[in-house]
């Protein structure tokens, strides 16, 4: 049997060595993975690791041999770097590959060096670039990336085991300090003649399980016809869609050639800055806009052990926001775990945005190992370690079921000064592309009206033959705006 490959050259400071080593062990465990599913495909990953202190192999290898290029920068780029960044960008106008990725580390101040990077990404569109955080989360985006890429080449080849609609669990192992989570990506794949596009949802379980439970035409993602659903957390999600945007296909008899239409899920509402985070306004509206529907509000709830024993909660079914702030301070003094979910994700960031100003940072720098993210799948057992108390800076769609449904936990919905419940909305965002005479309309797939529509029948009155009049040159439009304009 004939195995696909997708080579992959990671570059960046040799000083990254642990940041290589990392993502090697990542893609060893997809390429088990993938092996034991029956795929034929496998991920080579090379870096200066494998190709020793030569820089003329490196360009050959760039120019040769790789479908991926993937840049790790912190701080600064050093000239190495920046040759290899204009190589690989010169070689993909020339042949259409590789595939240019880069990961930037997050930094608190624009610096010159900043700059200068962020210069020679706008410079060339071809890019698709995420800032990431910390070591956790620059694997969890190349992850996420990597596996949409596995799958756009197994839809290319028509090369997944059956050609039938069935559904695939693809399990991936993300470390933490403490625990490993199994994180299940369940996928469903088709390859008819009359459909085309196969809608990726990407974004935090919370949103997802507020649209089973408020969009019941729509149900769980998870089983929704001819997709693929990636829990991923709200930034990694917006930057996909960015990316999209900025990078889809050309236009073909009326419709956009992309196999897969990324639909972001998230519980918190983006801004504008969201989607910009290396591109300028011009630049990316130029290109589309991200179109967005609201599906309702999640409350947020933290959960406490039962057997936590604290005049800030005994006896109540709620926590003013000043008291949960003084809840996690004790909490920490008593060396107890405060478990947050992902990194990025909209119920992190809503947690921030009340704790942050009383003085609270949620941030394994400010908190060290007493820090930790679960999943609504982390074992009881990880969670109930030695039987101490813990708090889970959760919500009303999610928590960790196990420790939930054993009844170790009780929830306490977080109020504001006002008494009132604090809420994120949840939302679904998805790439308008600019389409028609002038990029005068957003044009949107088949499979994207027909799920607006199973939200709510009226959108299919907002978008005609696929299209939605394009008003303005706004970054972010509202489908339940243009509905009130009718």
């Amino acid at each position: 049997m004939k195995r696909d490959t997708i080579t992959i050259f990671v570059s960046g400071a040799k000083s990254l060595k642990e940041h290589r080593t990392r993502l090697k062990v990542l893609s060893n465990d997809i390429n088990g993975e993938l092996q034991r599913r029956g795929y034929t495909i496998t991920l080579n990953m090379f870096s200066y690791m494998n190709l020793g202190d030569n820089q003329a192999e490196y360009d050959n290898f760039i120019k040769k041999k790789s479908d991926i290029v993937l840049f790790i920068i912190e701080d600064r780029i050093g000239e190495k770097t920046r040759e290899e960044f204009l190589l690989a960008s010169e070689t993909r106008k020339k042949r259409g590959n590789p595939k240019i990725y880069v990961f930037l580390k997050e930094q608190k101040e624009r610096t010159p060096e900043l700059e200068e990077i962020e210069d020679l990404i706008n410079g060339n569109q071809s890019s698709y670039y995420i800032e990431y955080s910390s070591m956790d989360d620059l694997v969890a985006n190349v992850r996420n990336r990597l596996i949409k890429d596995i799958y756009e080449r197994l839809y290319e080849n028509n090369a997944l085991p059956e050609k039938k609609l069935r559904r695939y669990k693809f399990w991936a192992i993300a470390s933490t300090l403490m625990v490993c989570l199994l994180v299940g990506i369940g996928i469903k794949q088709h390859f008819t003649d009359d459909q085309k596009v196969v809608l990726l949802f990407v974004g935090g379980g919370s949103a997802m399980n507020c649209i089973k439970d408020k969009c019941e035409s729509v149900g769980d993602l998870y089983n929704y016809e001819h997709s693929i659903c990636m829990g991923v957390s709200s930034s990694v999600a917006w930057s996909l869609i960015s990316g999209e945007i900025l990078h889809h296909h050309a236009v073909k008899n009326d419709r956009v050639q992309i196999p897969f239409y990324p639909i972001c899920l998230s519980a918190k509402e983006a801004k504008e800055s969201d989607f910009l985070k290396l591109c300028d306004r011009e630049q990316f509206v130029s290109k589309g806009s991200v179109l967005s529907v609201y599906i309702g509000d999640d409350q947020l709830v933290v959960y406490i052990k039962k057997s936590l024993n604290n005049d800030l909660v005994n006896g109540k079914d709620s926590i003013h926001v000043d008291d949960l702030s003084r809840l996690i301070s004790e909490s920490l003094e008593e060396n107890h775990i405060i478990y947050t979910t992902q990194e990025g994700s909209g119920t992190l960031l809503s947690y921030r945005d009340i704790l942050t100003p009383r003085g609270v940072e949620i941030t394994t720098e400010a908190m060290g190992n007493n820090l930790q993210w679960f999943s609504s799948q982390t074992p009881s057992n990880n969670i109930r370690r030695d039987e101490q108390p813990y708090l889970i800076l959760g919500s009303e769609y999610y928590t960790a079921t196990e420790v939930y449904e054993e009844g170790d936990c009780r929830g306490l919905i977080v109020v504001d000064e006002n008494g009132k419940t604090i809420r994120k909305p949840v939302y679904l965002y998805f790439a308008g592309y600019h389409h028609g005479l002038e990029g005068r309309y957003f044009w949107i797939p088949d499979e994207m009206v027909e799920l607006l529509t199973k939200i709510n029948p009226r959108y299919g009155d907002v978008i005609k033959d696929n299209q939605l009049p394009r008003r303005n040159e706004m970054v972010i439009v509202s489908l339940d705006e243009e509905l009130e304009k009718m």
